[in-house]
């Protein structure tokens, strides 16, 4: 119990929307503490609160430095000349030079830490930096572990902000970046220092003899051995998540197991034939040796969330198995919680937090208290009795205990899948059945003796055998991929009562038969599976307007019952992130919408039209608009219907309505700012402009053309606040209630201008900002007056509430207002 404690109370900490200080937080437990005292049993409760606060003080410390050695946000976007080490494994990205791409080349991203500083930046800190357009001599000499000295651009760690998005900021903290940032060859040459040895090199070393081998799936390979997935290519990622089987790439259990036993049996042939030579045994030499070599695989593999859980529990197993102790499996597992919340007191945020100790507890639940005996234990006694041939039903009884545990594990990472990815595989149950032995006992033993020979043509030969499995595995995922129901896509439960209920029906369907009850698990979960059934829809009738947090581009999503749309699909960047298969996608699978009906881009500026490609490859888009010419352009090639928005033509979509208000040409090419596709989007009485990027003389002409112009509820700010747009013309013509502007933070345009905002002010519209408040989501009911709004960077994330650029929006706006 005091484990369990412990865990909870740093995970308590790690959910407060603001870290404490410490006299507050000694001060809650003394008031508790007081109100516990006249308690009969008072004895236990303290001390129950003295393990609570050991844990809550272990993780208000370890929040609070993390938070403390960040960049100054007065030092965001300051250069420095820096040596650094490197310290991580470089992930080598190739950029193809796609449209939106200067020109190919590769890219590097590493981590590094500061070695030495005659500036402000203290000896020791971690950065995450990149390297674009890598030149071919530093691509050879930037290793793991070897020393730099370069002029980099630096920058406090910091991410977009969206609902169903990945937590980039929480990402960095929670491996205690001091900076991000990139390498600028322009103002300083790169110096080569020297390569130095150590856990990075060692990983580089293997990763390089990986490549240079002839070998098929060198890229699996690597990611099976040292958890390096930055080779993979989008087709394997792709096969892998639809088909339920990308965790077979996470080191977990699974690997750490094998490590572990192989390790053993050595451990134990080699104290046997010591003990023919000096008569004892060496008992102690298999525990450490397969306890050693299970730390070492962990690091090697990058430590990753799975495979430190993996470690503490083989660790406490072995322990068990050298005392001749029985250790409980549900101690086992609170040990490995607690020592994994000890080394990251906010590991609970990670995806592989959930999907590792739910496939554990899953197992620990179905087969609680239970104990297979086959008949043939009632004949041992018998002459010729179940010794003399191996029954089939003991075979068959293993089989169906094998098919029960995997079944047990799909039960129990149903709810983190569609949380974290909002979606699940269906056919990942049967092809996990026969992926995960094929792994264990052909490709993994195959990996690991190949790694411990890689020298020698023995090794070569182990290699070569696991990198033709590997092939042959894909293969059958593929085949499968197209004849069986995989991947899914569906929405998480909304709201916290409702994810609970659903939470509450897994784990009544995890317990083991005879359990009173177990199967109205089932009704339960009719929530999860709801968008898969042919029933009436349940969402809220009304209008969402999202602007999403891109950075210095924007995407905004329109949706009601019978209409979705999808307004520009933010930036691209030279290093081939997309915010459309980032940020756009992914919020549109939380939201359950797969269907597109239009997919307007405003003109063919590349933080706009950017993301049009990944959008357009995972979602079905009917129909494409965009001005002028740049709608067949973007069209060619996909099977998308584009049509031109041109001034005075109207478009409906379920219940919203689009006017077009400009351009008023449909020659134009669609790529200057002033071709962006102005238009007036009506729900009801509820009325939004969207204008793109069109300066203050097409404002002009905005306002001599439609001179009864009736007010909007909300203006999306035209070219994110340039000091070239918003004029006063403008602002009078459609006295917006609402502004935002889609900004990147502190970005070097310095979107919006200060006279820009003050105007806004001016005319009495509340004004948003994505650079400070994260994605700004409208909601409109029937009948509804006043939106609802959601701002993004209001969840209850204390590293939001200690990262803003203004006395915003963040730390002042609940989440419902």
């Amino acid at each position: 119990m005091w484990l369990w404690v412990f865990s909870l109370s740093i995970v308590l900490v790690g959910l407060l929307p603001v870290l404490p200080r410490p006299t507050e937080l000694l001060g809650g437990y003394l008031v508790v503490s007081l109100v516990v005292a006249p308690s009969s049993q008072r004895i236990s409760l303290w001390g129950i609160l003295l393990v609570s606060f050991a844990g809550s003080s272990w993780a208000l410390f370890s929040n609070q430095a993390v938070l403390d050695q960040r960049l100054p946000l007065w030092a965001h976007g300051s250069d420095h000349f820096l040596d650094i080490e490197v310290t991580s494994l470089p992930e080598i990205r190739s950029v193809d030079g796609g449209s939106w791409q200067r020109d190919p080349g590769v890219n590097i991203r590493f981590q590094a830490k500061v070695v030495s500083t005659n500036e402000d930046i203290v000896s020791g800190s971690l950065l995450y930096l990149t390297w674009y357009r890598v030149t071919p001599s530093a691509l050879v000499q930037l290793r793991g572990n070897s020393h730099w000295r370069l002029p980099v651009r630096l920058k406090r760690p910091r991410g977009s902000v969206n609902p169903y998005g990945f937590d980039y900021e929480g990402w960095l903290l929670r491996r205690g970046v001091y900076a991000t940032g990139y390498v600028r060859p322009k103002d300083l040459n790169p110096e080569w220092l020297g390569q130095g040895w150590g856990l990075a090199k060692i990983r580089d070393v293997f990763r390089e003899a990986l490549r240079e081998l002839p070998i098929e799936r060198p890229a699996l390979a690597a990611a099976l051995l040292l958890g390096d997935r930055s080779g993979l290519s989008g087709e394997e990622r792709e096969i892998l998540q639809r088909t339920g089987t990308a965790h077979l790439l996470a080191i977990s259990g699974l690997h750490v197991g094998m490590v572990a036993g192989f390790l053993l049996l050595i451990g134990n042939m080699i104290s046997r034939s010591a003990g023919v030579f000096i008569g004892a045994s060496l008992r102690l030499l298999p525990v450490i040796l397969a306890s050693s070599g299970v730390l070492v695989y962990t690091l090697l593999a990058g430590a990753p969330l799975s495979a430190q859980r993996a470690m503490v529990m083989t660790w406490v197993l072995l322990l068990a198995w050298q005392w001749r102790r029985r250790i409980g499996a549900g101690f086992a597992f609170a040990l490995a919680l607690t020592l994994v919340l000890v080394i990251q007191p906010l590991a609970f945020y990670e995806a592989g937090f959930w999907l590792s100790f739910a496939a554990v507890a899953a197992l620990l639940l179905g087969f609680g208290g239970r104990q297979v005996i086959g008949k043939g234990h009632q004949d041992q006694g018998r002459e010729g009795g179940w010794r003399s041939l191996p029954r089939v039903a003991d075979t068959l009884n293993a089989f169906l205990q094998l098919l029960r545990s995997q079944w047990l594990v799909a039960l129990g990472l149903i709810l983190p899948s569609v949380v974290y990815f909002s979606g699940y595989s269906s056919g990942g149950l049967l092809l996990n059945l026969l992926a995960i032995p094929w792994l264990g006992l052909l490709i993994l033993p195959a990996l690991m003796s190949g790694a411990l020979l890689i020298n020698t043509a023995l090794g070569h030969l182990f290699l070569s055998f696991a990198g033709w499995q590997l092939d042959l595995l894909l293969q059958l995922l593929e085949r499968a991929d197209r004849y069986l129901p995989t991947w899914q896509a569906l929405s998480p439960p909304q709201g916290v009562l409702m994810l609970s209920v659903v939470a509450g029906c897994l784990l009544m369907l995890l317990m083991p038969r005879g359990m009173p009850g177990r199967n109205l698990g089932w009704l339960f979960l009719l929530p999860l599976i709801q968008p898969v059934l042919p029933l009436p829809a349940t969402e809220r009738e009304g209008l969402t307007f999202a602007v999403l947090d891109v950075g210095q581009g924007l995407a905004l999503v329109l949706y009601s019952s019978r209409g979705k749309l999808v307004v520009d699909a933010g930036p691209v960047s030279n290093s081939g992130w997309s915010a459309g298969n980032t940020i756009v996608a992914p919020f549109l699978s939380g939201r359950g919408i797969d269907q597109l009906d239009a997919l307007i881009v405003s003109h063919g500026d590349q933080d706009h039209a950017g993301g049009v490609e990944g959008v357009l490859s995972g979602k079905s888009v009917s129909n494409l608009y965009a001005p002028g010419k740049l709608g067949q352009k973007l069209a060619a090639g996909l099977d998308v219907f584009s049509k031109t928005c041109v001034a005075g033509k109207e478009e409906k979509f379920g219940e919203i309505n689009i006017r077009w208000l400009w351009p008023e040409q449909v020659t134009v090419t669609g790529e200057e700012n002033d071709h962006s596709c102005v238009a007036l989007v009506e729900w009801g009485e509820v009325r939004i402009l969207l204008t793109g990027d069109i300066s203050a003389a097409v404002e002009r002409r905005l306002v001599m053309t439609y001179p009864q112009f009736v007010p909007v509820d909300v203006l999306v700010a035209p070219h994110h606040g340039s000091k070239t747009s918003s004029s006063m013309a403008l602002l009078n013509w459609a006295k917006p209630r609402h502004v935002v502007f889609s900004a990147g933070f502190r970005h070097h345009f310095g979107h919006p201008h200060s006279d820009v905002v003050a105007r806004y002010h001016e005319v009495g519209a509340r004004i948003f900002n994505t650079a400070d408040s994260g994605a700004v989501e409208f909601f409109w009911g029937e009948n509804a007056l006043e939106p609802e709004i959601f701002i993004a960077r209001s969840a209850p994330r204390f590293w939001y509430a200690s990262h803003t650029d203004s006395e915003g929006l963040p730390g002042r706006l609940s989440r419902r207002e």
